[in-house]
């Protein structure tokens, strides 16, 4: 584990809800449990529910008005079965929901980067929580992050390089020749010709 990380403690203020995890433990069966933090409008995780029906994705997203285009653009796919929008602040809702070795893939596509110097607390990757999310990853589980600031990306793979249940597998420049885009910011930085970055994480 990061010497950072190891210097923190991290103790989930919420205790699990059990009428909210019996309503979405009884939609993912047996299918593989698939989180994204952040999804804003939903382009990703409606898309990644119909390409990846083996899998049951929870997409959580804080701010209100991301998540009602969201809720708008779910409704327009009610044959899908395996995605669980969530309105809610990710921290707390996956702390009080999700146990130790229960999840298979983490989604972080283009999150807020904060980046004054004076919000790098605020940045995930130095956030007590990773110790937390971490923990609930299941072994081969996998941390997807992509983001079109440079430092951020470099920030990323420094610091989670460093966790020693994680080994890096992809490490990729996105450029609109090689990437179909899969968020509407995703869209918009490659389609102004930005590099976006992408690393994949998997835990050993």
């Amino acid at each position: 584990m990061n010497t950072e990380l190891q210097q923190k403690s991290f103790r989930p203020i919420w205790q699990p809800i059990a009428i909210e995890q019996q309503t979405w433990r009884a939609l993912v069966k047996n299918r593989n449990l698939v989180i994204e933090i952040g999804p804003g409008v939903g382009l990703h995780p409606l898309r990644y529910a119909q390409q990846h029906p083996q899998d049951f994705i929870i997409a959580i997203e804080k701010t209100t008005e991301k998540f009602n285009k969201f809720a708008k653009r779910r409704i327009n796919h009610p044959q899908l079965d395996n995605i669980y929008p969530v309105h809610a602040n990710a921290i707390e809702w996956i702390t009080r929901n999700i146990s130790a070795g229960e999840v298979d893939a983490y989604f972080l596509l283009y999150p807020n980067p904060y980046p004054k110097a004076a919000q790098k607390n605020k940045r995930l990757m130095h956030m007590p929580f990773m110790q937390y999310l971490i923990k609930s990853m299941r072994p081969a589980a996998t941390l997807t992050m992509a983001t079109n600031m440079q430092f951020f990306y470099q920030e990323a793979k420094q610091q989670w390089s460093q966790v020693a249940e994680f080994a890096l597998v992809t490490d990729r420049i996105l450029s609109a020749a090689n990437q179909v885009p899969r968020t509407h910011f995703e869209r918009k930085y490659l389609a102004s010709g930005q590099q976006c970055y992408e690393l994949i994480f998997k835990k050993i």
